[in-house]
């Protein structure tokens, strides 16, 4: 449902999975990809709470970077910018060597150029 762009069920999808195999190694991506799927929606609030719960009940996954920066890019499309670069300050902080911190240098340079 995801891949062919039927958010919605791939949300409910996702949040079955979660419900039916919470210790699974899998549950961080099927709650990262709920939020993904309501970002691809434009549904930004919902997003944001999405990817806070990878955030907290998987703090050690490696689904955090790229939750922290779909969150960032969540708050920067409410036009909620120092919450977007807390968020991509945090990815830089705590995760220098992943895909994410490096996406989030680019978006922290494209919001300095902004201002």
């Amino acid at each position: 449902d995801y891949t062919a762009g039927r958010f919605g069920l791939a949300v409910t999808g996702f949040e079955t999975y979660i419900k039916t195999f919470p210790r699974s190694e899998l549950a961080d991506d099927a709650q990262l990809n709920i939020g993904a799927a309501l970002q691809l929606e434009g549904k930004y609030q919902d997003a944001v709470t999405a990817f806070d719960k990878v955030i907290v009940n998987y703090p050690g996954s490696n689904s955090v970077p790229q939750a922290l920066y779909k969150r960032g890019a969540c708050y920067e499309a409410l036009q909620q910018v120092e919450r977007a670069r807390q968020s991509y300050q945090q990815v830089i902080k705590n995760f220098p060597d992943s895909d994410a911190s490096f996406l989030a240098k680019q978006a922290l340079e494209r919001l300095s150029k902004q201002d």
